[in-house]
């Protein structure tokens, strides 16, 4: 696993490539080292999540991503259910739709993710934090692979309470 340093100097290059096109027209994820993707991908963005009172859990983020040698644009679909809750924490357990991609083509990558969210206060509204843990479900090129991410942000609470990471918000896939 890269560094925290490496991993955020990664999301930057990525952020900045994503202004400029790609080197070579419909580079597909999968050609980005030759016809097999490499077993490390690190992702940075935003990720809305919402836990209803009835304990289902839904969300989407959107994502610039990057391998060692090419960026995407990528987005995050989750859902699943809380697991369980205890005072200002919910680990939740969710399968989620990695989609990674460059212009009409892409990949999609799914994952079973155990996420934990935490606020900072008893209050409606406050920080939060999160944290993820999980593997790459089924075959693919990153089949196998490990999944972590954590990030800061804000939650509020209603009769869903949604928590928006928009803080440092990292994925990374590694094989």
């Amino acid at each position: 696993m890269l560094p925290f340093r490496a991993r955020r100097l990664i999301a930057a290059a990525a952020a900045v490539a994503g202004a400029f096109p790609l080197a070579a027209a419909g580079t597909a994820p999968a050609a980005a080292a030759g016809g097999a993707m490499a077993q490390t991908l690190n992702c940075s963005g935003s990720v809305r999540v919402n836990i209803t009172n009835t304990g289902s859990v839904d969300g989407k983020g959107t994502l610039r991503c990057a391998t060692p040698t090419t960026s995407y644009d990528g987005q995050l679909t989750l859902s699943g259910s809380v697991t369980s809750s205890s005072g200002l924490v919910y680990q939740t357990k969710t399968n989620d739709q990695l989609s990674i991609f460059s212009g009409s083509t892409g990949e999609i990558i799914d994952l079973s993710v155990n996420r934990s969210l935490q606020k900072a206060s008893d209050t409606p509204s406050g920080n939060a934090t999160e944290q993820g843990t999980g593997l790459v479900v089924g075959g693919g090129p990153f089949g196998g692979s490990t999944e972590t991410e954590s990030g800061t942000g804000t939650f509020g609470t209603g009769m869903t309470t949604t928590f928006l990471i928009t803080s440092n918000y990292i994925l990374d896939l590694h094989g």
